[in-house]
């Protein structure tokens, strides 16, 4: 089995939903994701949340253009009122046949947060899809052990960890840690580019260059082959690599090509 691709929404979040479809398709990409919720740090909102009509058109488009939906964002975990007002993206997601539905934790109490995950998992399961917890150094749940922690107290089947290579890096981690995870909980990675081989200077600094100050995953400082060479073949790639100054690319089936083209040198 060979390795796939998926292309990630923040790599160019102004571009409409439907039209990322198309263009993950034409640069070869077997998956993409989309950004459902508004996103306070660029202020684009794609909408599509409760409205079926748009959404049932959104699905058409999606279904003709060959490429699958890998996931969703975002659900912030910030206590059990998470649960119910992530109703709207879980219909989505179930809607639109979205494998995953990324998640964060926003919640400090250790033990609320393992209950308000296992709650949200099982309405999840309800929908038809999973809970991909994201682990970033300016969350409650800031490093891969303590995603690992949370979804293995939380003992649901249908949650597994999202690791990104530049959260991995900048929380302090190494790739090494990836062998000490269940692969079955590792189905899919992030993977980028970026100046700097270390920790993060501080939590604002890795939000900061996390949101829009990436490069090409073949380029910087970030050990991003040794990350790929760290998982199972049938791990995904999703880039997500949101390039400084371009949060709406002129050509974006160009970017994408080169996206793509990144993420194979990387595998290689």
């Amino acid at each position: 089995m060979g390795r796939e691709y998926s292309l990630a929404h923040l790599s160019m979040i102004a571009v409409p939903p439907a039209r990322l479809a198309d263009v993950a398709a034409g640069a070869g990409f077997d998956w993409f994701s989309l950004r459902l919720t508004p996103s306070p740090s660029t202020g684009i909102d794609h909408g599509h949340l409760g409205d079926e009509k748009a959404l049932a058109q959104l699905k058409s488009h999606v279904d003709a253009s060959g490429a699958k939906l890998l996931d969703l964002e975002v659900i912030r975990m910030t206590g059990p009122e998470s649960v119910a007002a992530a109703r709207p993206l879980l219909e989505a997601a179930q809607a639109l046949k979205a494998r995953y539905v990324i998640a964060t934790v926003e919640d400090d109490d250790p033990v609320r947060r393992v209950d308000t995950l296992a709650a949200l998992a099982q309405t999840a399961a309800d929908h038809d899809t999973s809970i991909a917890l994201e682990f970033m150094m300016f969350t409650a749940s800031p490093t891969l052990n303590d995603a690992v922690e949370v979804v293995r107290t939380a003992g649901e089947p249908n949650v597994v960890v999202l690791a990104d290579v530049l959260h991995l890096t900048r929380s302090g981690g190494t790739t090494a840690q990836l062998a000490d995870v269940d692969p079955d909980l590792l189905p899919y990675v992030q993977i980028c580019g970026a100046r700097g081989p270390g920790a993060a200077a501080d939590a604002a600094a890795a939000r900061a260059e996390g949101v829009k100050a990436r490069l090409m995953p073949d380029e910087g400082d970030l050990p991003v082959r040794g990350f790929v060479r760290a998982l199972p073949q049938s791990t995904i790639l999703a880039v997500e690599a949101p390039l400084a100054g371009q949060p709406d690319p002129e050509d974006p089936q160009a970017l994408a090509h080169a996206m793509m083209a990144a993420a194979r040198a990387v595998s290689a």
